[in-house]
């Protein structure tokens, strides 16, 4: 790690360690100075103990948000990132201390807390910004390439020009560690930088150059291929002198499945019955529009293969798609209605789904199922495409936060089965909360160009 590096995280570190101190000092002003007074019996020593729970909960949260990514995330993932985390460990503070007082409090101090806080994040996300950009340089990256254009990537670092800089590119003509020459001049060019983007170059050329910049400590940035993902989450066995790793392939365990049918069964009803009066107002909305149905329904894949009717809100026109051909959604498509525009924006066209969770079709979390002619066509352009189906497939998932609506197939299938490897209860907690936020992002939901393939209408 190059001391830009260094110097960066020991900033991240301090400025989050000052705006959770802030945050644990305005909540310990709110219970000592509000609610203590409303309590029967004065906190005492017990309060100390919820003020320190209360910032190893905040910065726990936060974290797991990405607030604190300076340098990494855009200004706006930022400051949604602490207005949900803010939100979310208020009101779980706010149900404690009822709970405490055996009867509801008055919001007011927890609503003053939680306006304040925002409005703290909003100024330390500027400053801090502010103080990245003046202190630290953009990385400066070469970018070498194989017979495989490169354009894709070029592209998602143009769309960071505040954090990253193609300031070179190479072309690595040979097929294998044949072509010295062409390998020599790489390496030349590589030693010039203190990161390199190596993309879709032959296995053996890739392997030689990663342990070149490793034995010159030069970052390296590459994509990983499905081989790599599935690696990633291997076991480590070590009952031999040799190191050895295993890939399990066995997605999740029978009992990880129960659990999460569980928890899935649960969050499906409570969210229909919260959700009642919002769903209500869309389907009026809706029908009194144009007339027509309420529901869109279409068959989509899941688990194993399987297929199923899936459930939304009609976000477009009667008859959108003649003859039951699939035509893509597009940026200002004129197909969508007034209410469908909205419904898509706040992604609420997707509410009707929780009936397939409840139903079993879906869990809440999992990669987004494709419409059957999609997931045909893409297993026979990426025969790997079915091993996302190892799983439900979810109202949300990892692609539809990590990526975009127009996300490629093949970065979705490596994207899916990144959740796939690393699932946990954790990081389905996780995804949760970050669907809240991409839900405000304007990248998220653009939709596909005239030229690109579809995932889902």
């Amino acid at each position: 790690m190059n001391k830009k590096q260094n110097k960066q995280n020991i900033f991240r570190f301090v400025s989050s360690f000052f705006i959770v101190s802030i945050y644990t000092v305005l909540f310990y002003l709110i219970l000592f100075f509000g609610y203590n007074k409303i309590f029967e019996a004065p906190l005492d020593s017990g309060g100390y103990l919820m003020v320190v729970l209360y910032c190893f909960i905040m910065t726990f949260i936060l974290r797991m948000m990405g607030a604190f990514r300076i340098g990494y995330n855009k200004k706006l993932n930022i400051i949604l990132s602490h207005i949900i985390g803010i939100g979310f460990v208020n009101v779980l503070s706010y149900l404690q201390l009822s709970l405490i007082n055996r009867a509801f409090l008055p919001v007011l101090y927890i609503l003053m807390l939680t306006v304040v806080e925002i409005a703290f994040s909003v100024g330390w996300t500027y400053i801090a910004f502010i103080v990245n950009k003046k202190y630290f340089s953009i990385t400066e990256l070469l970018l070498v390439y194989g017979d495989k254009k490169a354009e894709d990537i070029v592209y998602k670092i143009l769309e960071r020009e505040d954090q990253y800089r193609i300031c070179e590119t190479v072309h690595y003509e040979g097929q294998s560690l044949m072509s010295d020459d062409n390998l020599v001049y790489v390496k030349d060019c590589i030693k010039r930088y203190h990161a390199v983007i190596i993309y879709r170059l032959e296995s053996s050329v890739r392997n030689d150059l990663l342990k070149f910049c490793y034995d010159n400590d030069i970052e390296v940035f590459l994509p990983p291929r499905i081989s790599d993902v599935i690696i990633r989450g291997a076991k480590s066995l070590d009952q031999f002198d040799s190191p050895l790793i295993v890939c399990r392939n066995c997605s999740l365990t029978d009992t990880q499945r129960l659990f999460k049918r569980i928890f899935d069964v649960f969050a499906s009803f409570f969210g229909l019955v919260i959700l009642a009066p919002v769903m209500a107002a869309i389907a009026i909305a809706i029908k009194a529009y144009d007339g027509g149905p309420v529901l869109f329904k279409q068959k989509r894949v899941t688990r194993n293969e399987k297929v199923f009717e899936i459930y939304k809100f009609r976000s477009m026109i009667v008859d959108a798609e003649k003859d039951n051909k699939s035509v893509p959604a597009t940026d200002n498509d004129p197909r969508i209605t007034p209410v469908g525009a909205i419904i898509r924006k706040l992604r609420l066209d997707e509410l009707p789904q929780l009936f397939n969770i409840l139903k079993g079709d879906m869990s809440l979390v999992g990669p987004r199922p494709e419409r059957v002619e999609h997931h045909n066509s893409y297993s026979q352009q990426i025969p790997e495409f079915p091993f996302r189906t190892k799983v439900k497939a979810g109202l949300t998932g990892y692609a539809q936060i990590m990526g975009k609506y127009n996300t490629t197939p093949y970065d979705k299938l490596l994207l899916d089965l990144e959740y796939i490897q690393k699932f946990s209860f954790f990081l389905d907690f996780r995804l949760i909360l970050l669907t809240v936020k991409i839900l405000f992002m304007k990248e998220s939901t653009e939709g596909f160009k005239k030229t690109k393939g579809d995932d889902n209408k």
